[in-house]
């Protein structure tokens, strides 16, 4: 997940034919029947093309027939459905997106996952610094929320020190969410009893458009597509509509960057396809399945989730305490499932920055936390390198763990 503070998009331009049965305008209407579709189109300005999307509005589960449910009664049946846990699906599959054989290199291929924590991943930075200054080679990125941004500017060639100025001046945070919180939340409940909805007919505190044209403004060209990227990248999203993640690895990069980052409901979903992504952390936080189907022979998982220990119980007197230590625990449990498929885990020391840090401070310090973490995991890195691990060997003994 990526730090609060929304975006307003500034041309995103949702548009919704009307067939000759009715069909919602901003949102759906009273008329509106099982089957219609509703057209939308998501623009950034500033030059990204189009992203054309028709999302089925078809029958609602509520009101269908009860039917006797499902019984899962073999092991074939339970490690069928234990493994949708740790899947994530191609959002093109007709879109090539797995590395070479390693012959092509000369030497073992390096897939790297950066995951979601908001300002925690500006540790992300420093683990990417560490890579370079020791010449370890990074053949694919996939990026999760926070780790799309990082990942995905890195990947299109954005230097560092730019990536680390954005995260520490604050325009990231202000672009995300341009108007801060109470305010927004008055203005949406004001706004309900308007009889005017908007274009966007998704729920959300704010638009994602400012950050958008954020994410395209800073990228080598606002219209960047993946084909683009001097090393290749996926980010990864959640799809509403079915539930499943999926690894987006074609289109306009930053559109991608900003569906795997929203998170709902204070950012409206982004439309991509017939798709309607929010935060890619929902699914898969730390996308390490997903580099694993690269087909590299290494994978290097960046994880950043604060690790699990036990807390004072007046931390839970507040609202805001148990929603943080709740999400965290969700996080920690998805992110355990995502281990197996990593040959090298970095988890930097990010116990005291906060997800939605506002301070400088607070970037600068996951920085150097990346950046320590990585100086410690590079003897099992180099190791691998010289001598890598066998083919999914260590992925088969926790799929056997786990029944998957």
């Amino acid at each position: 997940m990526i730090a609060a503070q929304s975006p307003s998009f500034g041309a995103d331009t949702l548009t919704h034919p009307t067939p000759k049965s009715e069909l919602m305008k901003g949102e759906p209407s009273d008329g509106a029947k099982p089957g219609d579709r509703l057209e939308s189109k998501v623009t950034t300005g500033s030059g990204l093309p189009d992203q054309v999307q028709s999302a089925p509005d078809g029958p609602d589960p509520a009101v269908k027939t009860m039917t006797s449910g499902q019984v899962f009664s073999t092991p074939a049946q339970r490690a069928e459905k234990a493994a949708e846990a740790v899947e994530i699906h191609e959002h093109e599959p007709s879109a090539s997106s797995t590395l070479p054989p390693s012959s092509e290199y000369r030497r073992p291929t390096v897939a790297l996952a950066l995951g979601g924590g908001g300002a925690r991943g500006g540790a992300h930075l420093g683990v990417l610094k560490v890579l370079r200054e020791n010449n370890i080679p990074i053949d694919y990125i996939v990026g999760n929320s926070m780790g799309a941004i990082v990942g995905g500017f890195y990947a299109a060639g954005v230097p560092i020190e730019d990536i680390r100025k954005m995260m520490q001046n604050g325009t990231m945070r202000k672009a995300y969410t341009p108007i801060p919180l109470a305010p927004k939340v008055v203005l949406a409940g004001i706004g309900k009893l308007s009889p005017f909805k908007g274009k966007n007919p998704y729920a959300g505190l704010y638009s994602g458009k400012s950050f958008r044209k954020f994410l395209a403004k800073n990228l080598p060209r606002p219209d960047m597509q993946f084909s683009e990227t001097k090393i290749p990248f996926s980010a990864v999203a959640t799809n509403l509509i079915d539930g499943q993640a999926y690894r987006i690895s074609d289109g306009p990069l930053a559109i991608a960057m900003a569906a795997s980052s929203a998170i709902s409901p204070l950012i409206k979903p982004v439309p991509i396809d017939d798709k309607i992504y929010v935060d890619g952390g929902v699914r898969a936080n730390l996308p390490a399945s997903a580099a694993r189907d690269t087909g590299a022979d290494i994978v290097i998982a960046v994880l950043v989730d604060e690790p699990m220990q036990k807390i004072p119980a007046r931390k839970f007197r507040s609202y805001k305490g148990i929603a943080s230590r709740m999400a965290d625990i969700v996080l920690a449990v998805a992110d355990e499932r995502q281990l197996q498929f990593a040959d090298v885990v970095i988890n930097p020391d990010v116990t005291t920055i906060p997800v939605l840090a506002k301070k400088s401070f607070y970037a600068e310090k996951a920085e150097l936390s990346g950046e320590l973490a990585a100086k410690k995991a590079l003897p099992a890195i180099l190791a691998d390198l010289k001598n890598p691990p066998k083919p999914d060997a260590a992925v088969a003994a926790a799929r056997k763990k786990f029944n998957i």
